[in-house]
């Protein structure tokens, strides 16, 4: 690389304040114009501790860097398992290729779905330090800058792992609705983390999981604990479209598979794929079925009777 990319203005991060750049304004971290703009660029420079390089109202302002993208790695990768299944190889080739296609792009899929949902998981942590940062007194601040730049001189750590350590010192106990409400805000993403890894793990190259369907499995994940029900790992759902189109081409009504309860009359074709036993839930409507013996009939539960533990 020339080595002008390596002057402070092409750095990630990089302030404007060296070289051709320092007769540059800072960014709109701090937001505003003209003379406001000016008052609180000055206000932030008086609540620096002289001598550090570290900017800590600038970088807390900042949102936190988007992931790197895997795009380029992605296709090397896709392209050659494609190219080792082509027809042509050596069969071990071909096998790995083949073999490897799929989870190939579940890890890919789930990756990008996970470091997605980091990045979001970062915005909103970036912003609740901010509102705590705002809080505090100019006295506050300059112990915190100083608290920061001594756990990243003596320390090694990056400027948000030191803040991370640092600022929990110098907040105010949370209030209980903002407890709460930060509790609320944990549940979801951690749902929507577990709902994500669902839909990537269960889609497979020929079916596709939808994210309702994953809301949807992902509840009766949860019955399925609280009631004790046992499942099927790799396909806890029911192939619905599947049943009906063999009982339609064995020239059968629905009437005649499909009983006033709700019970499913599994195709001869399709009793293989049930294990007498087991629940399985349909993923379009939540409903739940035990599979009843010899694998001939899905028994619809009747959900509003179960007790929640």
């Amino acid at each position: 690389m020339s080595r002008f990319l390596h002057r402070p203005m092409f750095r990630r991060g990089g302030s404007t304040g060296e070289g051709i750049t320092s007769g540059l304004r800072r960014g709109y971290a701090l937001g505003s114009t003209g003379s406001q703009r000016d008052y609180l660029e000055e206000k932030q420079e008086s609540i620096t501790p002289s001598g550090s390089d570290f900017n800590l109202g600038a970088y807390i302002s900042e949102p936190p860097e988007l992931p790197k993208s895997s795009a380029g790695a992605d296709f090397w990768l896709n392209l050659g398992t494609n190219i080792l299944a082509q027809p042509g190889g050596k069969p071990i080739l071909q096998t790995l290729g083949t073999a490897g296609k799929e989870p190939l792009a579940r890890y890919q899929q789930q990756r990008s779905q996970e470091d997605l949902l980091k990045y979001k998981h970062g915005q909103g942590e970036r912003q609740f330090q901010l509102e705590i940062y705002k809080a505090l007194s100019d006295k506050d601040k300059i112990a915190l800058q100083e608290k920061i730049d001594y756990l990243m001189d003596e320390f090694g750590l990056t400027p948000q792992e030191a803040l991370n350590r640092a600022l929990p010192e110098f907040r105010k106990p949370r209030d209980p609705g903002e407890q709460k409400l930060l509790d609320s805000e944990y549940e979801r993403e951690k749902r929507d983390d577990e709902i994500s890894k669902i839909q990537s793990g269960l889609s497979k190259e020929n079916e596709y999981i939808t994210e309702q369907q994953a809301a949807v499995i992902h509840k009766f994940y949860a019955q399925a604990k609280d009631q004790g029900w046992r499942y099927e790992a790799d396909t806890p759902y029911i192939d619905f479209e599947s049943i009906k189109e063999e009982w339609r081409g064995a020239g059968k009504k629905q009437e005649d598979w499909l009983s006033p309860e709700g019970n499913i009359a599994i195709s001869p074709d399709q009793q293989q794929t049930y294990e007498p036993g087991l629940y399985y839930v349909d993923s379009f409507t939540g409903d739940v079925y035990q599979v009843g013996p010899g694998s001939t009939e899905l028994i619809k539960i009747k959900l509003d009777e179960i007790k929640i533990n």
